[in-house]
Order: C-alpha cells, then structure tokens, then sequence
C-alpha cells in the first residue's frame, strides 16, 4: 500500500475512527493487531509517541484520531465499538472491505519508515 492510499484511507471520515485509529497504530509500529485490540483506554498516553512515530508527518493526525477514538472515556477497551472491544473479525472485516488485509496496514508502514 502506498503512502498516499494510506492517507486518503485515513481522511476518508465514512470509515469509523476506530478502525482509522488502528489502522494508523498499525502504519506506526510493530505492534501486533491482537496487542492493540487489548489496548485500554489508560494506556492512551504510553501509546500516543508510538503513533506520532519518531518526526513523523502522522504526529499530528495521529493525536487528533486518538483524542476521538477516547473521546470522554476514562475507562474500557481503547478500541471500542458502543461499549463492546473492537473484535478481530470486526477488524479484518472492515480492512478487507477497503481493499487491503490487515497485516498490509503494518507491513507497508514498516516499508514507509
């Protein structure tokens, strides 16, 4: 996946914060889909120099998407649909109807950094 594909699927607002979020984690680490799914909302702040990535043009893009995803939320999972974790289904679902695998997410940023 491009970088530029990668942006366009960021700034595309009909697709929910949430998988947006992940996808961008993904992009930015090495974290595995599974690790970032367990995520809670308390660990918003060890995470977020992991998604701004070291002097990266996604710092910015990164902390906005974050403060949506916790919005008012002090508690629970950090990827949440209503009240309910982001499943993997869920997850590799939304990917795939946006023409990518999840991995691709991870391995391309991994190819951009």
């Amino acid at each position: 996946m491009s970088f530029e594909r990668f942006e366009r699927l960021l700034d595309d607002e009909s697709i929910p914060v949430v998988h947006r979020a992940l996808w961008l984690l993904l992009w930015q680490s090495d974290v595995r889909v599974l690790d970032l799914l367990a995520l809670e909302v308390t660990d918003v702040e060890r995470i977020r120099p992991v998604a701004a990535g070291a002097e990266s043009e996604l710092g910015e893009r990164a902390d906005a998407l974050l403060g949506r995803l916790v919005g008012d939320r002090a508690t629970g999972p950090l990827f949440a649909v209503g009240s309910r974790a982001l499943s993997w289904d869920e997850a590799v679902r939304v990917a795939k109807e946006h023409g990518h695998a999840i991995h691709a997410f991870r391995t391309s940023g991994r190819r951009h950094r």
